[in-house]
């Protein structure tokens, strides 16, 4: 097959959805399929065009800049150019202007993965978030298939989009898993949580940072990642007498990641927003217990996984929080036979590119 994914960024660019259309990705070309990824661009360094574990990585110039709100003409001309040169279309991400782009090229044959959270992370996207329904309405519209990537996710955009029912299909987010057993975890790592991700707010990471002021001495946070609240959570971790206990790794190479998660007790997300978050189900393959926020997506991994994450409120106390942490170390590991590969999402997703395509082509 011809497949393109449609996706507002891509690696090197680090985040939820990237990851997922990565992993996908080149799977698929390792299965043989012509895969070209469609992208924004606004990073100098980056080539235009590059071929990345297989894929083609088609990068087209935002003009101004923006993390959320990127829009690039020359993406757009493309997919109405090229829009019926593919077996399948795939647009990633209703929280950023690639799907829009690709249902207003014509786009076709579609598929959507919208990663929905249902609002904004501040209170500008928020607001933005009201108009733009009409957008994501005509985005699923256009759409001969939608993917979630968990039933929780289905959940909420079924609640806006409720016509998208009968063209849905859950398929979770995987984990690499001989990859993340395999690393070694650090021999002198002590007892360690590990959070991280994306630093943003919604995150809430000052809550496990507040939280750790309440734990034992000897219990250590690592936070991975980057982000804009990185600076603000640095100084808390200062303020709150947390120099020695709390430590900021950055982004690093994927085998340093996972040697991080193998050397986890805990892994903690106290995140306000998520579709099916892999970091989570990455930490439960590497053995660590897991403690999050109490939200859909939180709860359909706890469903899925027979009760291997402890969840907490929200908006928990840290003394709270605390507790929950230090109660988790002392329970057994998680099992990783419950947690879906990226090899069985990428089956389930090519067999609904066949599915669309072939309908495509009957009519």
């Amino acid at each position: 097959m011809r497949i393109a994914i449609v996706s507002a960024h891509y690696a090197p660019f680090a985040g939820g959805v990237e990851s997922h259309v990565e992993e996908i990705a080149k799977r698929l070309a390792e299965r043989g399929q012509t895969v070209e990824v469609l992208t924004h661009h606004d990073s100098p360094g980056l080539a235009d065009t590059e071929v990345r574990d297989g894929v083609l990585v088609r990068r087209h110039q935002v003009p101004v800049p923006s993390q959320h709100f990127a829009l690039s003409p020359g993406l757009w001309a493309t997919l109405r150019r090229e829009r019926h040169r593919y077996d399948v279309i795939h647009a990633h991400g209703y929280h950023s202007a690639a799907p829009l782009a690709a249902a207003m090229a014509g786009a076709s044959p579609m598929v959507f993965t919208p990663h929905y959270h249902g609002t904004g992370h501040s209170p500008l996207r928020k607001a933005i978030h009201v108009p733009y329904r009409a957008a994501g309405a005509a985005i699923a519209a256009r759409s001969r298939h939608i993917i979630c990537v968990s039933r929780a996710e289905a959940d909420l955009f079924l609640t806006h989009f409720p016509s998208a029912r009968p063209r849905l299909t859950v398929i979770p987010n995987g984990v690499d898993l001989g990859r993340i057993t395999g690393a070694q975890p650090f021999p002198d790592a002590g007892p360690v949580v590990v959070t991280g991700g994306r630093l943003q707010s919604y995150k809430q990471i000052d809550r496990i940072v507040e939280a750790m002021a309440l734990t034992a001495p000897d219990l250590r946070l690592v936070v991975t990642g980057d982000g804009p609240e990185r600076g603000a959570l640095e100084a808390l971790a200062e303020e709150r007498g947390l120099r020695e206990r709390v430590r900021f790794i950055g982004r690093v190479e994927t085998d340093l990641l996972y040697r991080w998660y193998a050397s986890a007790e805990v892994f903690c997300s106290m995140s306000s927003n998520e579709a099916m978050p892999v970091t989570v189900l990455e930490l439960l393959a590497a053995g660590a217990r897991v403690v999050a926020s109490d939200i859909p997506a939180h709860r359909d991994i706890r469903d899925r996984t027979a009760g291997a994450i402890s969840l907490v409120p929200l908006d928990a106390e840290p003394a709270v929080l605390a507790a929950a942490l230090e109660l988790a170390l002392k329970e057994s590991p998680a099992s990783a036979q419950q947690i879906p590969t990226w090899e069985e999402v990428t089956t389930q997703t090519l067999d609904v590119y066949r599915s669309v395509a072939s309908a495509a082509a009957a009519t």
